[in-house]
């Protein structure tokens, strides 16, 4: 059933809802006072078990989205954004005004959530950062293809970590991932940290953390443990974390 423009006082208690809402249920509860916000329990007792299971996010391409500040500095929006949700249907960088898009950062299809905790005292975006769902990121670190960046994480021997985004390799037939030599220049890598490996489409796959060859910037893709042969492919992601001289 459709509702457009009206008061749906049992549901949320907010007022006039100036959109179409799609809804699968007669809402009979007054939740008001309550723990909860939404109470989506009703079709848990049905004989038929796929009838009002699915809930539909909103969809948007980040790479086109802009944040509409208005309503966060009328305070309508005081959390200025922080843990907003979304379907991202785009692939590419996110606008690079971090006034309106907040920080830099690229994204592919998935969900994604506005990471913003100091909006609600600073009223700003320039800090907050989508972020991929299952996947936290150091948000106040862009990483540049091919190019090495500090963490601003100091190990335990006073070293600066670097974390580099980077293509790999994989055979198919080896448990071991190869970076080569050439944005990596042999003996680079002084301390192993950890490596975060993505296939194509930037989907998490592994996290790695076995032995490297400083000589020919190969690493065993598992713990030394329990290692994965991971399918031959020449575009794996890898977003690799270390200390250098």
């Amino acid at each position: 059933m459709k509702f457009s423009f009206l008061i749906l006082i049992t549901f949320f208690s907010l007022g006039t809802l100036n959109a179409q809402i799609q809804i699968n249920s007669s809402l009979t509860s007054n939740l008001r006072d309550t723990n909860f916000f939404f109470d989506a329990s009703l079709f848990e007792g049905q004989a038929n078990k796929s009838l009002g299971k699915l809930l539909g996010f909103p969809r948007v391409d980040l790479t086109q989205f802009t944040f509409d500040t208005s309503i966060a500095e009328d305070e309508v929006i005081t959390s200025f954004f922080d843990g907003s949700l979304v379907y991202n249907s785009g692939t590419g960088d996110t606008g690079a005004n971090p006034a309106l898009h907040g920080q830099l950062i690229s994204v592919t299809p998935g969900f994604y959530y506005f990471k913003n905790p100091d909006g609600y005292d600073n009223v700003s975006l320039s800090d907050g950062v989508w972020t991929r769902l299952g996947s936290e990121r150091s948000p106040k670190i862009h990483i540049t293809e091919n190019t090495p960046t500090e963490t601003n994480l100091v190990t335990v021997d006073a070293t600066m970590e670097k974390v580099v985004s980077i293509t790999g390799t994989a055979d198919g037939i080896t448990t071991h991932m190869d970076l080569g030599t050439t944005v990596l220049p042999k003996d680079t890598v002084v301390n192993f940290r950890k490596a975060i490996i993505c296939d194509s489409t930037g989907n998490q796959v592994l996290v790695a953390t076995g032995s490297y060859d400083t000589a020919t910037n190969k690493f065993v893709t598992g713990n030394g443990m329990m290692n994965y042969c991971l399918p031959a492919a020449t575009n794996y992601k890898v977003e690799l974390y270390y200390t250098s001289n």
